[in-house]
């Protein structure tokens, strides 16, 4: 599948999602919406008013509320995690308001196939929770602290 195109030099080439990076997605898509959030894939822009971010493009994007509460989930998986390359992303742009009289919350998860733990600096668990994917479906998520 054609995902986009990047620049190189003075021509353009065709990037294509790889099926690890496509089977991530469902497993984290999956468990999300059991969580009864509404997801979006690749959204290409922000799907509400009240969400907003700059030049950037989460993997999953979920939504849920209830009487109380909105929560937008992003979800970014990384087949190869390279913290350079991970914190280039430009997720800290996004932002929502919440409803009046309701609370609201951002929940982060960075998925990662199994064995790729280590190319993580675990002081990302001050903002995200990241999740250890396997074939069929999460081996381990590890809880965001703080």
């Amino acid at each position: 599948m054609s995902i986009g195109q990047k620049l190189e030099g003075d021509r353009y080439e065709v990037v294509t999602e790889s099926d690890l990076h496509r089977s991530m997605k469902m497993i984290v898509r999956g468990d999300l919406e059991k969580e009864e959030y509404r997801v979006l894939e690749e959204p290409p822009y922000p799907p509400a008013g009240w969400i907003h971010w700059e030049a950037y493009r989460p993997d999953l994007l979920g939504m849920r509320s209830d009487e109380r509460s909105e929560q937008i989930v992003i979800a970014e998986c990384e087949t190869h995690p390279s913290m350079r390359r991970f914190v280039a992303k430009n997720y800290g742009s996004l932002w929502f308001e919440p409803s009046v009289l309701h609370e609201g919350s951002i929940r982060r998860i960075l998925a990662i196939p199994r064995g790729k733990l280590s190319a993580l600096d675990l002081e990302l668990r001050s903002r995200w929770e990241i999740w250890v994917l396997g074939p069929t479906g999460p081996i381990s998520k590890i809880p965001r602290i703080g």
